[in-house]
């Protein structure tokens, strides 16, 4: 008998390891590519739209996260040439700027917020008292504006001045308290403006010393005053008192300012800073205004960012918010920023390389500026007067 063998039955070959499998591959990887893109988008957009306070309830630990916080984040840094307008032939339009710096605050805090705040050192979470006080938002809004008029009209003034240009007068010694044991105590009042002394004219605090200096203590003077209130003026007799500090007569008042009056401009110069507000921008307008009205580049050419208040005598002030206003610097590609001296430290742990200087004085700051190779010596105005 012949043994039948059953046949083997024949297997398809292996498919190769390397090659990829049928249909669209290309299509598939951008079909995930796209899927990924679309989750991460809908994830972060979930996320910008949940309140902060919600951590508190899901994260042990960040219950002090709520709806108090508010975040300040690098702001702009813009040219003020396009908001300083001089109404006179000859002004000298800048190649280069003076950028002024500002700081964005969000009162809506999100999920996505607090995220950046935690590795964006340029991105501080502060509780809202503490930049708000107990003011509204809107109110805050409202205060910040009127400061930032004060600080325009103030910096028209200051660079006036510094070219010449006398744009107020002293009228008289205004004072905010009275001693209660000098020789003013129930002869003088708040809102007295002292005009003169012994029929001599009082314009200032310096011309007040002058005249008190010759008098003898114990003896009978006579001060006139102007009364801001009542538009009274009278004139009132006092003994003359011993000041420990100086030679001459002591009245026993605190806190004396000069009262000011300001003078017609020659020329109009107009400052619109839109809805931005606050003082910080006293410096930097100042600086803009010299630019202008004088020859030459003030910042040599190039992009200059700066902040500070400024105060009729020149001085400049510290300004909050420094960290973000250096990142808007460096990303506006300003060669340099000028800050209150006080605050380079802060400032210089957000400006990269971004050099950061720091000045007291409106003369700093020229000075600063001709270190970056501007024209500040002998500035003379441009336009007849």
């Amino acid at each position: 008998m012949t043994e039948e063998s059953t046949p083997t039955p024949m297997l398809p070959p292996p498919p190769d390891a390397g090659a990829r499998p049928s249909g669209n591959w290309p299509e598939r990887r951008w079909t995930r590519a796209l899927t990924v893109v679309f989750v991460v988008g809908c994830l972060a957009g979930v996320l910008a739209l949940i309140p902060a306070q919600a951590i508190g309830r899901i994260v042990p630990g960040h219950a002090q996260i709520d709806d108090e916080l508010v975040a300040q984040k690098p702001g702009s840094a813009r040219s003020t040439i396009t908001s300083v307008a001089v109404d006179a032939a000859g002004v000298d339009e800048p190649e280069g700027a003076i950028l002024f710096t500002t700081v964005a605050l969000d009162t809506q805090i999100s999920v996505l917020d607090w995220i950046q705040g935690q590795w964006d050192d340029d991105i501080v979470l502060r509780r809202r008292e503490d930049v708000l006080g107990s003011r509204t938002v809107t109110e805050n809004r409202e205060r910040n504006l009127e400061m930032m008029r004060v600080s325009k009209d103030v910096a028209v003034i200051v660079a006036l001045n510094h070219l010449g240009i006398a744009v107020i007068e002293e009228t008289g010694v205004a004072f905010e308290s009275v001693e209660d044991t000098g020789p003013a105590h129930s002869v003088l009042v708040p809102g007295d403006v002292i005009i003169a002394v012994d029929g001599t004219e009082i314009t200032g605090v310096a011309s007040l010393l002058n005249a008190l200096s010759n008098k003898v203590p114990g003896e009978v003077g006579r001060v006139t005053v102007d009364n801001i209130d009542t538009l009274e003026i009278r004139t009132e007799e006092l003994t003359w008192g011993i000041n420990p500090d100086r030679p001459g007569g002591f009245i026993g008042i605190a806190n004396v300012v000069p009262r000011q009056a300001e003078l017609p401009l020659p020329f109009e110069v107009e400052i619109d800073s839109g809805n931005i507000g606050g003082p910080s921008a006293g410096l930097a307008f100042t600086l803009t205004i010299l630019d202008l009205l004088t020859d030459g580049e003030l910042t040599g050419g190039q992009d200059v960012a700066v902040t500070g208040t400024i105060n009729l005598g020149g001085s400049v002030g510290n300004v909050g918010g420094l960290g973000q206003k250096a990142a808007a610097a460096y990303d506006a590609g300003a060669v340099a920023f000028l800050v209150p001296t006080e605050s380079v430290e802060l400032a210089e742990k957000h400006a990269r390389d971004m050099p950061v200087i720091g000045v007291d004085t409106l003369w700093d700051a020229l000075d600063a500026l001709a270190s970056l190779g501007g024209d500040t010596q002998d500035l003379e105005l441009l336009i007849g007067v």
